[in-house]
Parts: C-alpha cells; sequence; structure tokens
C-alpha cells in the first residue's frame, strides 16, 4: 500500500480493527511462481498470527515453498462520489477502507494434534459461548482433521491505511457523510457510521 502522510496512522486504531475483523487475505508466491491467494479465519495473539486450511490448497504449497508471505485484513467501506468534496475536481472521487498489512515468516504443520489444537483456539474465539463435541483427532473430527494444515505466521513489519473519509476539513467530512446516507446504496449506510465515528462531536 502506498504509504500517504494525508492518512495517519493510529496503532489503537489499526489493533481494535484487526480485531474486529473474521478473515484476512494470505498471500503467498512460490519461486518462480505467480502469487496465490487464499480467503482464512485468523487468530491474532501478539505478534503471531494463527490460521488453517486445507493440505490441498496452492496456497499452502505455495507457503511451504516460500515462507515470505502477507497477511492482508482489509473492509471496503464505499465510493464516494468527486462532487460531495469538491464539484470541479473529478479526481476527489475515491475509495474509502480499513486495510492492514502484516508482512510475516510463516511455519506450517500437519500434525493433527496441531491442527485440532488450532482449531480449537478458533473456534473458542470466534464461538466463545457455543458447545460442541471437543476437538480432537478421533472418529468424529479425524477424517477432516488429516486434511487440513496449520499455518503460523510471525509478524516482521506491518503496515496499515485507514482511507475514512477525504484528507480535507471537518466540514467536507461530514459531506460525505451526508452524500453516503442520501444516496443508500448497499453498505452506504455503514460507511457513513465508520467516517462520522471519526468526526468530532457537533
Amino acid at each position: 500500500m502506498y504509504r500517504s502522510e494525508n492518512y495517519p496512522v493510529d496503532t489503537v486504531a489499526v489493533a481494535a480493527f484487526v480485531a474486529s475483523q473474521r478473515h484476512g487475505y494470505l498471500i503467498a508466491t512460490p519461486p518462480g511462481g505467480h502469487p496465490q491467494v487464499s480467503i482464512l479465519p485468523f487468530v491474532k495473539t501478539g505478534d503471531e498470527i494463527e490460521l488453517h486450511c486445507v493440505q490441498d490448497d496452492p496456497t499452502f504449497a505455495a507457503v511451504r515453498a516460500n515462507p515470505r508471505v502477507t497477511f492482508f485484513v482489509s473492509d471496503f467501506l464505499a465510493a464516494s462520489r468527486h462532487e460531495w468534496v469538491d464539484p470541479r475536481d473529478a479526481a476527489r472521487a475515491t475509495l474509502n477502507f480499513r486495510a492492514v498489512s502484516f508482512l510475516c515468516e510463516a511455519t506450517t504443520s500437519t500434525d493433527p494434534a496441531h491442527v485440532a489444537a488450532a482449531l480449537a483456539r478458533l473456534l473458542a474465539a470466534y464461538e466463545p459461548d457455543a458447545t460442541y463435541e471437543p476437538i480432537v483427532d478421533g472418529d468424529f473430527y479425524g477424517p477432516r482433521i488429516r486434511r487440513l494444515a496449520t499455518i503460523r505466521l510471525r509478524i516482521v513489519e506491518t503496515d496499515a491505511k485507514f482511507k475514512v473519509g477525504p484528507a480535507a476539513p471537518v466540514d467536507v467530512k461530514r459531506r460525505v457523510v451526508a452524500g453516503l446516507r442520501s444516496r443508500g446504496e448497499p453498505g452506504d449506510g455503514r460507511a457513513a457510521d465508520v467516517i462520522a465515528a471519526t468526526l468530532p462531536e457537533e
């Protein structure tokens, strides 16, 4: 991502955003090959991210061939029209989004015990109040567990960009919020809420 001084990064907001998300994109490039991408649920603890995937996933093969990967967590909000910022300047049309890119070193395992433990941690994070058959490599889960693998990512660098409203005075950002609410396309209401939450109260 292009790092712009117009969109300074708030590390507390970045951490809260990542914690609120339920999936990300694992991007891995095998030597001499094209990048492979998979959308996966994740659990982030400190400077580590834990994933699981199907062993036959081409992205898993790419990770095993080249453990230097990127994990990308993003939330597209909405496209905003140029006239909400400047009626003459068509270049002010833009996308609004929040995105965090983690550069990582990956380690992998196909050990069924490791997979079962990773799935248990994922469910504890996503469904803390749920009840289910304990996840172990037995008759119930075993055939599925043995098709899966775990990937543990050690974060070595983090890059983030929150393009939430235009790089403009507050009154212009409020026009964008009003424009989104008036347009009413799918996602516009949520985008308006996210942008409005960054503004001072009137």
